[in-house]
């Protein structure tokens, strides 16, 4: 049987995952300096090609299993990858690493304050933490739905931030190389190679879960999984690209900053680097609090009993200690982490389809390890 292509159904999975993997991190320009800027322009070029075919590939398999599956809970998809225990220590993991990932947006807030404004960073961690854990607290979906709509709009001034100074500056490109190699810029892997795949296989470790429903709910046969994939993992790594190109133009001013976009912005226009910073605060917040909701969350589903409250309070003040780091440490400790971790869900989904050649129509919900365990 033959399927017609869905442009609607394949911009709808494509942007949905842009959607969850677009944050402060990427809008920052950090995570993108650290995994591609840092290795020139032939590295960078070729570490994001490495990680668009990983996206395209994970995306669409991921996807199109969920629309055949139709799982209860869709973190039972790890458990199809991994088999019941290594999936049950996947699902365990997932609050976890949200946890760090709340961390990290509130040492980010904190270099935002720094940085730009020149204000006390505890400051801004301080304000970051009232908001986030006011909302969770609270329940204000209404504000949280209209800031919501902040992460399409990072990424397309990011992609205007690369574009104009790529334009200012093309001789910093064709010199970037020689200037790298007289700078000492922070990153985790010796190659260009490793830390494209290490790019690629960080973002699989928490969003199994989130892709397992868009392929229940949009996806209607192979092909929109398919196409949903290539969309959403091209037009992302070409936003990474655009951005890195940017960051390459202006190396020599930003391979030491902790929010590097942010001076680029600013250095193109002062008003234009305000409202990109303001934008950027409002990324963190609308990334931090569903990171402070799932954790709290997979302690009491009531968000409205003192047990989820209680979470919410003390989590919150214990990631002024983990905000204190910096933003380029957190994410040069925290993104290898989920990356080892990707790279063992990757290990299992290769394993159970090309291998073992598990179809999704043969795996059992009932056979896991607590069956009637619902962890958001």
């Amino acid at each position: 049987m033959k399927h017609k292509l869905s442009i609607s159904r394949t911009i709808g999975i494509g942007g949905a995952f842009m959607g969850f993997v677009i944050g402060s991190s990427f809008a920052s320009g950090q995570e993108c300096m650290q995994y591609f800027t840092s290795f020139g322009v032939w590295g960078s070029l070729g570490a994001g090609l490495i990680s668009m075919f990983l996206y395209i590939w994970f995306v669409s398999t991921i996807v199109e299993d969920g629309r055949k599956m139709i799982l209860e809970n869709s973190n039972n998809m790890y458990n199809f990858y991994l088999g019941k225990y290594l999936g049950f220590m996947l699902q365990i993991f997932t609050p976890i690493i949200m946890f760090m990932t709340y961390s990290l947006m509130i040492s980010g807030t904190g270099s935002t304050f720094e940085e730009y404004y020149h204000i006390d960073g505890n400051i801004g961690r301080a304000i970051m933490i009232i908001a986030t854990l006011g909302t969770v607290l609270l329940g204000l979906e209404k504000l949280l739905k209209i800031v919501g709509y902040i992460a399409p709009v990072l990424l397309v001034i990011a992609i205007i931030i690369g574009i104009v100074s790529i334009v200012n500056n093309p001789e910093g490109i064709a010199s970037s190389d020689k200037t790298l190699s007289n700078l000492s810029v922070k990153s985790n892997f010796s190659n260009w190679a490793l830390s494209g795949f290490m790019y690629g296989a960080y973002t699989v470790s928490c969003i199994v879960p989130y892709l397992t429903d868009i392929g229940k709910t949009t996806s209607k046969n192979r092909l929109d999984s398919f196409t949903g994939g290539i969309f959403g993992g091209g037009a992302f790594i070409l936003a990474v690209m655009i951005l890195n190109f940017g960051l390459l133009a202006n190396i020599d001013s930003v391979y030491n900053l902790e929010i590097p976009s942010l001076y680029v912005a600013a250095s193109i226009n002062p008003i234009f680097g305000q409202i990109f910073s303001v934008l950027l605060l409002l990324g963190i917040y609308t990334t931090a609090v569903p990171m402070l909701y799932i954790v709290c969350n997979r302690i009491s589903s009531n968000s409205k009993g003192i047990k989820y409250k209680i979470a919410a309070t003390i989590t919150a003040i214990v990631s002024i200690w983990g905000g204190q780091l910096s933003f380029s440490k957190m994410i040069s400790i925290l993104y290898p982490i989920c990356g080892y971790v990707g790279i063992i869900i990757f290990m299992g989904m290769v394993y159970t389809k090309y291998i073992r050649h598990h179809r999704p129509e043969d795996f059992n919900e009932n056979d896991v390890l607590f069956p009637g365990m619902n962890i958001k």
